[in-house]
C-alpha cells in the first residue's frame, strides 16, 4: 500500500546527496591550496612552513577563493549527456547567446586575478612587484612599476584562455554510465588522482604556455596604455608621483616571464584539479551509505516518482538512474513497486512504467519528425487554408475568362469567304514582321545557349570552391556529419538523453522479468504488451532512419569511409543494441503466456524477428 502522506520532492535527497559531495570535494581541494600556500611563503623556518595556524592557513583560505569560483561554476551549469547539434556552428551560436556562458568568462577571470593578487602580495619585495620602484637616487622620484600590471594581465587572459577550453571540453558535462548498473563498488578518489595527476600537470604546462604569446601581444596591443592610466589613478593617492610619468617597462623580462609560466601553471593546475574532482564525486552513484538515496524518505517511490516526473533534465536524468539501480540490485525495493496499486494517480508500476515508455516514445516522434518534416500536424479531415466569408450578396453574372473582344462578323457570301481565307493566309506568310521575328528567334536563341553554358560554367566554379572551402579549416564548423544528424534525432538534443533511455529501458525489462516472482497482486501483465510494442517500435523507427539517412555533401569523413562503414554510428548502435537485448529478456521470459496476452500473433512474431540471432530464430519461435 502506498504510504498516505505526501512524498517530499526528489531534489532535497538530491541536494543534500551533492553538498556531501562538494563537501568531500572541497577537502581535497583545500590540500591543493596548502600545498600551493606552502610553496609561495618563505621557506625561513622548518615548522612554520607548513603550520596551518599560521601565514599559510590564511594563504590557504585565500587561494580557496579561486577554487570556489569553479565549484560555483560546476554547480549552476553541470548537466548530463554530450552535447548534440548537426554542425559544431549551433554549439558556438547556442553558447554565445547564453548568460552562463558570460558568468563562465566572469568567474574564471575574477579567479586568475584573485590568485594573481595573493602572490603580488606574497612576492612583492622579492619579484620587484610593489606598487612603486625606487629608482636607486635620494632626488629622483619615484615611478610606477609597470610589472604588477603586465602580470595581473596575463592572469586574466590566463582565465580567459581556461574558459575557452572549458566551454569547448564541456567540462559541465556529467557522463552517467550507460550502462551501470551492476555494483561495481566505491571509486577509490586518491587512485583516480594519482592516475590522472600527471596528465593534469602537463595540461596546465601546455595551456600556461600557450598562453604567454598571446597575453603578451594583447598587452601591448590594448591593453598597456589603459591599464596603466588605472594603476596610476590607484597609486597616485597613496604615493607622490610625477603627473607627466609615462610607463617604465617591465624590465627585466625574463625573470617576470619565469614568474609568469610558474605560477600560471600551478593556478591552471588548480583549475583543473577541482574541475576533476567535482566531476569524480557528482558522477557517483546517487546512493547513501550504498542504498538508494531516496530510502530515507517517508514515502521512498512517491519521491521518486517526483524525481521522474521533474522539468529539470539533470534531476530526472539522476532519478532514471536511480531506479534502473533500484530494479538491477534492490529486490526488496523493487517489490514495493510492485506492491503500491492505490497511489492516487495510479499505482506505483503503471505510473513508472508510462513514463518510461513517454521517453522510448520520444524516439518515435523525433524519427517521424526527421523523415516527414513537411506532414502536416493538423487533425484529418481539416484544411489550413481559412473558410471563405461571402460579405454580399451576388447580383450579377461572374466576370468571364475567355476572349474578352466580340466575335468578328462572319462572311456570308462566297467572295467573302475566300477573301477572309486568303487575308488570313497573307497575314501569317507575306507580312514583313515575319523575317524580324525570325531573326530575333535565332538571336535568342544563340543567347540562351551562351546563358546556359556561362550558368554551367559559374556553377562548376563555384562547386569547386565552395568543396574547397568546405574542406578547409574555415568551413570545419558548418559540416553537417551522419554521426552528428543521427545522435541528434535518436538520442536528442540539445544534450544527448542516452543515458536516460538506457535507464528506461534497464527498468522496463527488470520490472517486467521480475514481475513473474514478485508481482503479489498479478496485475504487472497487463503493461507487458504496451511494453514489447514501445521497444519493438523503437528498433524499427531507428533501423528506417538509419536506412533512409543521407550523406551531406560537407561530410567528408564520412565520404571517405568504407560504404558498409558509413552509416555505422556508434551511440546509435549502442541504443539499438540495448533496445533488442530489453526486448530479448521480456519476450524470453513471457514466451508461453504472450498468447493469451493483449497482443497480436503478428506483433509477437515481429518482436521474436528482431532480437532473434542466427539458430536462436528457431528457438525464439
Amino acid at each position: 500500500m502506498a504510504p498516505a502522506v505526501n512524498a517530499r520532492p526528489y531534489r532535497d535527497f538530491l541536494t543534500t546527496s551533492l553538498h556531501r559531495r562538494f563537501a568531500k570535494a572541497s577537502f581535497y581541494t583545500l590540500f591543493l591550496c596548502w600545498v600551493i600556500a606552502i610553496w609561495m611563503g618563505d621557506w625561513n623556518s622548518l615548522f612554520w612552513t607548513w603550520f596551518p595556524l599560521s601565514a599559510v592557513g590564511l594563504r590557504t583560505i585565500a587561494l580557496y577563493i579561486p577554487a570556489f569560483m569553479v565549484f560555483m561554476i560546476r554547480v549552476s551549469q553541470w548537466h548530463v549527456g554530450q552535447r548534440n547539434t548537426v554542425t559544431p556552428n549551433q554549439v558556438f551560436n547556442r553558447l554565445a547567446t547564453k548568460k552562463s556562458t558570460f558568468l563562465t568568462f566572469a568567474l574564471y577571470s575574477f579567479s586568475a586575478w584573485v590568485y594573481s593578487e595573493i602572490y603580488i602580495w606574497t612576492q612583492s619585495q622579492h619579484g620587484r612587484l610593489q606598487f612603486t620602484v625606487d629608482q636607486g637616487r635620494f632626488t629622483e622620484r619615484i615611478k610606477l612599476n609597470e610589472r604588477p600590471v603586465y602580470l595581473r594581465f596575463m592572469f586574466v587572459i590566463l582565465g580567459c584562455i581556461q574558459t575557452i577550453v572549458h566551454l569547448w571540453a564541456d567540462y559541465d558535462q556529467i557522463r552517467i554510465p550507460v550502462k551501470r548498473t551492476e555494483q561495481t563498488g566505491k571509486t577509490n578518489i586518491l587512485q583516480l588522482m594519482r592516475a590522472n595527476l600527471v596528465l593534469m600537470f602537463s595540461r596546465s604546462i601546455i595551456l600556461a604556455a600557450s598562453a604567454f604569446p598571446i597575453a603578451t601581444v594583447l598587452y601591448y596591443l590594448v591593453g598597456r596604455d589603459p591599464l596603466w592610466r588605472l594603476h596610476f589613478f590607484l597609486v597616485q593617492f597613496f604615493v607622490s608621483l610625477s603627473r607627466n610619468a609615462k610607463p617604465s617597462g617591465v624590465a627585466p623580462f625574463m625573470s617576470l616571464a619565469v614568474i609568469y609560466l610558474i605560477e600560471g601553471t600551478l593556478v591552471t593546475f588548480l583549475w583543473q584539479y577541482t574541475n576533476f574532482i567535482f566531476s569524480s564525486y557528482i558522477n557517483r552513484e546517487p546512493l547513501k551509505k550504498e542504498l538508494p538515496i531516496t530510502n530515507d524518505s517517508k514515502d521512498p517511490n512517491g519521491s521518486l516518482l517526483n524525481g521522474l516526473k521533474s522539468k529539470k533534465d539533470a534531476v530526472k536524468s539522476t532519478a532514471f538512474w536511480e531506479l534502473a539501480i533500484i530494479t538491477e540490485r534492490f529486490p526488496d525495493r523493487r517489490k514495493t513497486i510492485y506492491a503500491e496499486p492505490d497511489r492516487v494517480k495510479g499505482p506505483t508500476h503503471t505510473q513508472i512504467i508510462n513514463i518510461c515508455l513517454a521517453e522510448l516514445g520520444e524516439i518515435h516522434k523525433r524519427v517521424d519528425a526527421a523523415m516527414n518534416p513537411d506532414r502536416s500536424t493538423q487533425e484529418p479531415g481539416k484544411s489550413s487554408a481559412p473558410a471563405e466569408t461571402q460579405l454580399v450578396r451576388q447580383i450579377a453574372q461572374p466576370l468571364k475568362e475567355g476572349q474578352i473582344l466580340g466575335p468578328k462578323a462572319v462572311p456570308q457570301s462566297r467572295w467573302e469567304k475566300v477573301g477572309a481565307v486568303t487575308g488570313e493566309i497573307a497575314r501569317n506568310n507575306s507580312s514583313s514582321q515575319n523575317v524580324q521575328n525570325s531573326y530575333a528567334k535565332e538571336y535568342l536563341k544563340k543567347g540562351q545557349e551562351k546563358a546556359s553554358h556561362g550558368v554551367r560554367q559559374a556553377e562548376s566554379w563555384w562547386d569547386v570552391h565552395r568543396n574547397r572551402l568546405a574542406a578547409s579549416p574555415v568551413g570545419w564548423p558548418f559540416r553537417q556529419s551522419l554521426p552528428r544528424t543521427a545522435n541528434v534525432v535518436v538520442a536528442g538534443a540539445f544534450y544527448s538523453r542516452q543515458a536516460t533511455i538506457f535507464n528506461a529501458i534497464t527498468a522496463l525489462a527488470n520490472l517486467a522479468v521480475h514481475s513473474l516472482s514478485e508481482d503479489i497482486y498479478g496485475s504487472f501483465h497487463n503493461e507487458v504488451p504496451e511494453i514489447i510494442r514501445t521497444l519493438t517500435q523503437a528498433i524499427k523507427d531507428i533501423d528506417a532512419y538509419m536506412n533512409v539517412i543521407q550523406i551531406h555533401w560537407t561530410d567528408f569523413e564520412t565520404l571517405t569511409k568504407p560504404e558498409a562503414e558509413r552509416k555505422k554510428v556508434k551511440e546509435v548502435e549502442e541504443i539499438t543494441a540495448e533496445l533488442k537485448d530489453g526486448l530479448e529478456k521480456i519476450v524470453r521470459a513471457f514466451t508461453e503466456y504472450l498468447p493469451g496476452m493483449k497482443i497480436s500473433s503478428e506483433e509477437i512474431r515481429e518482436a521474436k524477428r528482431l532480437v532473434a540471432k542466427g539458430p536462436e530464430v528457431a528457438q525464439l519461435r
